[in-house]
């Protein structure tokens, strides 16, 4: 099964949904991790520290909303978020 977390829309929200230490993790357990180009980056996380840890990164939201069967993010989705959800996905935040 694949997470996917996806860059933080709400104004001035700096958290991202997991580190790159707890995607590790996540991975160890038997998923796949996919971060959004830039969503640690308000949190200090870098995109290279997701891929280090083994996480994917996906350039656009659309890709990783619609690849994604599990979505982690720390606000309930923003309008332009719902409308990717998709039938039998995940969303937890």
């Amino acid at each position: 099964m694949r997470i996917g977390i996806p860059k933080e829309l709400h104004d001035g929200e700096r958290r991202v949904a997991t580190t790159p230490e707890v995607a590790a993790q996540l991975q160890k357990l038997g998923f796949t991790v996919a971060v959004e180009t830039g969503a640690g980056a308000a949190a200090n996380f870098t995109d290279d520290a997701y891929a280090a840890a083994g996480g994917t990164i996906v350039p656009t939201a659309r890709e990783l909303w619609t690849t994604s069967d599990i979505v982690m993010k720390v606000r309930g989705p923003q309008p332009q978020e719902v409308e990717l959800l998709k039938a039998g996905q995940t969303l937890i935040s």
